[in-house]
């Protein structure tokens, strides 16, 4: 059973308000990889033959959140259905949906609501880490067509860019994460952010497989916007919900003094703004072909 870290409706719409959106390199190089029909010809030469005029035909996102993961797909996708165990979550995401071929469904990751040999591609971002993964391999085996892909993919802390301050603005996120937050991160969110999906338990259960760690996204953000995103992590909920509103309030109060001081600015987190790189990491393998 998925752990569920997310589904308080103020912090669905956090999560909606200030997690990035996967770049379109990303979601490109997911649908490329998907699109390929690799064989294995009679000298042994491994060949790759491209459809990338076509649409995929059904693909899932699973631990969709309020969709931000989910959206990438719709050029390239005919129909995209996004998954959480979080009915927030998916409130949060069908509020937002602006696309068609896309839906929203209430279902944990461990049983989807699919038939068997139905999905061409199914992708999760940054949530996987929350899953029961033997059961999940499972039933992505079993939704798969023959030749299919699963992508998971997530992203490290957001670096802040700046000529002389870089360094020292990002090691006031890193600081709060591992130091003030230690005690109330889950260990399935440091193998997001410290392990990149490396740990054994992330092993993909198909030979054909690579990693990409070449995308990343650059956001314009107010300190104050910052902020709100590290109010998404769960090891920050976690503490608020164990010390308090008030206790929560002073982390976060203190973190933008600091972040201001190290800036020399005079302005306010909401008059401050910042560019954030936030890189990403991909993970993909291919089912078999019959």
């Amino acid at each position: 059973m998925a752990n569920r870290f997310f589904e308080g409706a103020a912090h669905a719409a956090a999560y909606a308000k200030f997690r990035p959106r996967p770049p379109t390199s990303l979601a490109e190089r997911i649908v490329s990889f998907a699109k390929e029909t690799i064989f294995m010809s009679r000298n042994g030469i491994k060949k790759t033959n491209n459809s990338q005029g076509e649409t995929l035909k059904a693909a899932a996102d699973v631990g969709c959140g309020s969709g931000q993961s989910t959206e990438i797909l719709s050029p390239y996708v005919e129909a995209v259905t996004g998954l959480d165990v979080s009915e927030a979550q998916v409130l949060e995401a069908r509020k937002l949906n602006k696309y068609p071929n896309i839906t929203y469904k209430v279902s944990p990751a461990e049983t989807l609501p699919f038939s068997d040999k139905s999905l061409s591609l199914v992708t999760s971002c940054q949530a996987c880490h929350w899953f029961d993964m033997p059961a999940f391999y499972k039933e992505v085996d079993r939704i798969l067509v023959p030749g299919g892909v699963l992508a998971l993919y997530g992203y490290l802390f957001p670096k802040p860019i700046h000529e002389n301050f870089g360094d020292e603005l990002y090691s006031l996120i890193d600081h709060l994460y591992k130091e003030q937050l230690k005690d109330y991160v889950h260990q399935g969110s440091k193998e997001v952010y410290l392990g990149k999906y490396e740990a054994e338990k992330y092993t993909l259960i198909y030979k054909d497989q690579l990693r990409d760690e070449s995308h990343y996204v650059d956001k314009i953000a107010t300190v104050a916007e910052l902020t709100g995103y590290l109010t998404s992590w769960s090891g920050f909920q976690n503490f608020r919900a164990k010390n308090g509103d008030e206790a929560a309030q002073k982390i976060l109060e203190n973190f933008q003094d600091k972040f201001i001081k190290t800036l020399k600015v005079s302005t306010t987190p909401e008059e401050t703004s910042i560019p954030l790189r936030f890189h990403y990491f991909l993970l993909m393998g291919r089912k078999p072909s019959e």
